[in-house]
């Protein structure tokens, strides 16, 4: 199942530099991690803010919640979660291939 995530995480710019630059550096590793095994399938930085909005995949929305709250920034950040669905168009464009 697929999610748009928006996650804003200014509230790490709140802590002193030094623990804020190492939870920014544990959460790009981790990221890493979830773009190699495909939990975040696209991500995308928003001009003129410190948040990102992403297409996560997940089981469901208890694997999903499971995935969020091993983020190291989720203590400091802002997360809003939207479940998708299969357009019909998408349906319609994949029938036209077969």
């Amino acid at each position: 199942m697929d999610f748009m995530i928006h996650l804003d995480g200014s509230r790490v710019y709140a802590l002193p530099p030094e623990e804020r630059d190492e939870v920014i550096k544990r959460e790009h590793a981790h990221a890493h991690e979830l773009i190699a095994t495909g939990v975040l399938k696209h991500i995308w930085r928003l001009p003129g803010q410190r948040g990102n909005v992403g297409i996560w995949s997940a089981a469901d929305a208890d694997a999903l919640e499971q995935v969020l709250a091993s983020l190291p920034i989720r203590p400091h950040a802002d997360i809003k979660v939207t479940p998708l669905a299969t357009h019909p168009l998408t349906l319609e464009a994949a029938d036209s291939t077969t």
